[in-house]
């Protein structure tokens, strides 16, 4: 799951990680996450050590003893943080990351390609049984682009592995047998339709 909204998403700021605090949206959106989860079984549950995942995961998940895992984070964008889409095009690096994100890295930052590989490397290790996570958006469209071997796509303004944008709160589900992973749901945010279509911003 990715986590609820912070003030730079709904700015348009990507964060990376930046440890910002969900906003007022964000705390609502994971409240109705967790009226959604209420009741659902699974054996354990893990998220990014960063704040605005911990928070979500808190208040869905009330109580429930929960595993930090730095793997999950989000991608850091180095140079790039704090930086809307025209400020980073501004960048001298921003046009090298464009061409190829999943090589390149922004100055203090990481690549695609590094991010797909720690989040490929945590589930690799899951045990059997089920597990809810949180984690952030372009880390979880790498971790499904490298366990799915979806191609990386192209894009102009907004370059991720593959052009599918995750909401704030968006429930996505894998499973694994037999070593091969498929996927069952895609950015779910059906416990969000009262407020659907107001996602924007930056990861």
């Amino acid at each position: 799951m990715r986590h609820g909204a912070t003030a730079w998403n709904e700015g348009g700021r990507w964060q990376g990680l930046t440890d910002n605090v969900l906003g007022e949206r964000g705390v609502d959106e994971a409240r109705r996450l967790g009226a959604r989860l209420a009741g659902l079984a699974f054996d354990r549950c893990e998220s990014s050590d960063l704040a605005r995942a911990v928070q979500t995961a808190e208040l869905a998940l009330p109580g429930r003893p929960l595993t930090l895992d730095p793997r999950l984070r989000e991608i850091s964008f180095g140079e790039f943080e704090g930086l809307n889409v025209p400020e980073m095009a501004a960048h001298p690096a921003y046009a090298a990351w464009q061409r190829d994100p999943w090589q390149f890295a922004p100055p203090g930052g990481e690549s695609l390609g590094e991010v797909a590989a720690r989040m490929r490397a945590w589930a690799t290790e899951l045990p059997g049984g089920h597990t809810v996570a949180f984690s952030h958006s372009v880390a979880i469209r790498a971790l499904l682009a490298a366990l799915l071997d979806w191609a990386p796509q192209p894009q102009l303004a907004y370059p991720l592995p593959f052009p599918v944008r995750l909401g704030h709160t968006s429930l996505s589900t894998l499973r694994r047998r037999g070593g091969v992973w498929t996927l069952h749901r895609l950015g779910d945010t059906a416990h969000l339709e009262p407020v659907a279509g107001t996602e924007k911003g930056a990861p």
